[in-house]
């Protein structure tokens, strides 16, 4: 496993006993390879070459990576490397340095996906006019996460009702999330009757078709670094797969799609090849974990490579860094 993991090349009987003393020779080894590949676990890509890991195998490798925690003998430089991110004041920002990061410490493609606006709570909301009936939403989140959106109108609004309308809306439903807003509005409604003021009408609706607009639109951001790299790699000669790889990536919806579902998953979780859809499309595996802010999970991140990835360095980094993306966003005031 390891040696193949390093050179990507057909592992024989005489290159385990070369390189590793087992106090057994290459007859017993070769048997013991059969064995294995009966079993599942290797496979022969050619009749005179050696063998390589499957699927199967990398699973039993990495299951027994987390039951043995022999990774953990890495920690240590690990999550040095991981704080070297440092505190930002745009909370986008520290996630584009997170994928660059861990790209650059991978030599894999990373992503990160940002929260989804439409699950935050929202810190400040402004309405700014573009032009008639058409204005730009400014969203800003408690975990400091920026996001605008632009909607048009069924009438139009000067900046001066908008500005009073944004004044009473973060006096109003600052801390709450967009759905939670929505309902707020409601009730005030209900509770006002026939008796709410023209300020009261405007930021219903204002506040209604907004609320849709940012729902609706919501896929949610995603930052990638490293995309490129998987092309000097030799487990990826089909171009035509790679090119579609490096389109899912441009276009986003299905690698946010493919990190959402694991959101709510404590710990690195790690998929390999064909147990996920997406990665084994690619053939690709994925080393995942969740980022917080206190007790609230705002996204995830992690490193998409070829099922010979070197787990054991992979899996601790994705640790280390989603445990200090949580601790830098908890500091953002």
């Amino acid at each position: 496993m390891l040696s193949y993991i390093k050179n990507a090349q057909p592992v024989g009987s005489h290159s385990i006993t070369k390189h590793y003393d087992f106090g057994v020779g290459s007859a017993t080894i070769r048997n013991i390879m059969s064995n294995l590949e009966e079993d599942g676990f290797l496979s022969h890509p050619h009749t005179s070459a050696g063998r390589i890991p499957t699927e199967k195998g990398y699973r039993f490798y990495v299951d027994t990576l987390f039951e043995e925690k022999t990774f953990l003998k890495n920690q240590s430089q690990i999550t040095l490397e991981a704080e070297s991110l440092v505190q930002r004041e745009d909370a986008s920002q520290l996630l584009q340095d997170t994928s660059k990061l861990l790209s650059d410490l991978t030599h894999y493609m990373a992503i990160v996906s940002a929260p989804k606006i439409s699950a935050a709570r929202i810190n400040h909301i402004e309405f700014v006019r573009l032009r008639t009936n058409c204005i730009m939403t400014i969203t800003v989140s408690e975990a400091g996460f920026v996001q605008n959106r632009f909607f048009d109108l069924e009438k139009d609004i000067s900046q001066k009702s908008l500005n009073n309308i944004s004044d009473y809306l973060n006096s109003l439903c600052k801390g709450m999330t967009l759905d939670g807003i929505r309902k707020k509005m409601s009730h005030q409604m209900e509770k006002m009757e026939d008796l709410y003021d023209h300020l009261e009408s405007e930021t219903f609706e204002l506040t209604q078709q907004a609320m849709q607009g940012l729902h609706s639109r919501d896929t949610g951001e995603l930052y990638t670094d490293g995309a490129i790299n998987i092309f000097d790699l030799p487990d990826f000669t089909d171009i035509k797969v790679m090119k579609n790889l490096l389109k899912a990536v441009k276009e986003k919806k299905a690698v946010i799609e493919l990190l959402d579902k694991y959101i709510g998953s404590d710990g690195v979780q790690v998929f390999i090849g064909s147990e996920n859809r997406f990665l084994g499309r690619h053939g690709c595996s994925l080393v995942v974990s969740q980022y917080k802010r206190g007790d609230r999970v705002l996204g995830a991140l992690g490193v998409i490579g070829p099922t010979r990835m070197d787990y054991s360095k992979v899996i601790p980094l994705v640790d280390s860094t989603a445990k200090q993306v949580s601790r830098l966003l908890e500091d953002l005031s």
